[in-house]
């Protein structure tokens, strides 16, 4: 495909899958990859991407114009289901600030109710037993 190599993680948002698809994909052969020596270590690095796994590739193997109108092979939603995913992510995020807005005022509220509740008297039977047998009187 190009003359440029991938890590795994280029290869994995190149091809739209994990990367834990890309070390299968290594493993059982279907990417050819080199072992090299990077910055934190060993690391694979892909040569060349194989056209039948690129899903940006149609079957002349050009590249889409639009990706946004283009049907994700996974999920068979359209760039209009995406729009409809993220607004309803966004309406999610408003609706859970909501809650802890509500969830504060809630909390505020039974303090204040706290602190206008009347103190409790201690009754007798809260008294222990040898308290109220000896009348609970210290002598000095």
């Amino acid at each position: 495909m190009t003359n440029q190599s991938f890590n795994i993680n280029e290869a994995a948002q190149k091809l739209n899958v994990s990367t834990r698809t890309i070390r299968r994909y290594i493993k059982a052969g279907k990417l050819k990859a080199e072992l090299v020596k990077g910055s934190f270590g060993d690391e694979y690095r892909i040569l060349e991407l194989p056209p039948q796994l690129d899903p940006n590739l149609d079957l002349n193997g050009n590249e889409e114009a639009e990706r946004s109108k283009s049907v994700s092979k996974s999920t068979g939603a359209t760039g209009d289901s995406f729009d409809l995913i993220r607004e309803l992510q966004e309406k999610n995020l408003a609706l859970a600030a909501q809650l802890g807005a509500a969830a504060e005022r809630i909390r505020n509220l039974e303090n204040q109710v706290k602190l206008l509740a009347p103190p409790k008297t201690e009754t007798p039977a809260s008294k222990p037993f040898w308290r109220r047998w000896f009348g609970g009187q210290k002598k000095d």
